[in-house]
């Protein structure tokens, strides 16, 4: 497992967030994002700062292949200056992906099959059906594999109503998937088929059809925070979520939630 904190610090912890080891980072990051797909082999994302309101922003991609303990800065192609960058996602050590958002044009997911060095750009995302309000910005979640289906969830900005897209050929195309219920927190794709959202108490929602349907979900999760928590899935029985810098943790696919200790925090 993998921490990013306030986008300074990275840690990382060989037994599901128990303990904390810190690692390095390169220096002179700005927006940075973070993604492993084991304890070696990750990908870092430094957007750097966006120029306008989105117009454009020119990132850096670098790798580690021991466990960032080294970072070495990738010399990349594909990337176009155009659009803000966010929602860095590993796959596997070759396999990742990045989102791009900005005015005027849907979501545009990056893909790489080379570790980072080569990235090729998706057709923007499509308006869902529903969707009337085309002026405001469309913002791409994180982009989450199974394989060579990926999934990705997308929705206006500062609106609650959320869009879930997929792509079935590893991230070289996508279409829209579901309107998932409305709600304030992101949804957690636990599997490719099922799918859950952590909202207050009593009103946690899951499908388990790849959002075909929905249904009430049992949940003792919890939290202060009035916003929805971000949420990681490592497989179908591991997952974390996160909000305001606390982190709670399941084992039993998102039903019990135990407070484990944000690392770099005393």
């Amino acid at each position: 497992m993998w921490a990013l904190v306030a986008g300074q610090r990275l840690f990382r912890s060989a037994d599901r967030g128990d303990t904390w080891a810190e690692r390095s980072l390169p220096t002179g990051l700005a927006n940075a994002e973070i993604a492993f797909a084991d304890d070696k082999d990750g990908l870092l994302l430094s957007a750097g700062s966006p120029v306008g309101g989105c117009e454009t922003q020119t990132p850096e991609i670098w790798h580690t292949a021991d466990g960032a303990g080294s970072w070495q800065q990738v010399a990349t192609t594909g990337i176009a200056d155009a659009l803000c960058k966010r929602g860095l996602a590993s796959a596997d050590a070759t396999h990742a992906f990045f989102t791009a958002y900005g005015p005027r044009s849907g979501p545009v997911i990056y893909r790489t099959t080379d570790g980072g060095r080569t990235w090729t750009a998706a057709s923007p995302l499509s308006d869902p059906p529903g969707r009337t309000d085309v002026t405001v910005v469309f913002l791409p979640g994180r982009p989450r594999a199974f394989g060579s289906v990926v999934l990705l969830e997308a929705q206006g900005y500062g609106q609650p109503q959320r869009y879930v897209f997929v792509s079935t050929d590893g991230g070289a195309s996508w279409t829209y998937a579901s309107t998932v219920p409305r709600s304030e927190a992101p949804t957690a794709f636990v599997t490719a088929s099922r799918w859950i959202q952590l909202n207050p108490p009593g009103q946690s929602m899951e499908t388990t059809d790849g959002g075909a349907s929905w249904h009430p979900y049992t949940t003792e999760y919890g939290q202060a925070a009035p916003i929805g928590p971000d949420i990681v899935f490592g497989d179908a029985s591991v997952g974390y979520a996160t909000v305001r810098g606390a982190i709670q943790r399941t084992i039993d696919g998102g039903a019990h939630w135990t407070q484990i200790k944000t690392p770099g925090t005393g």
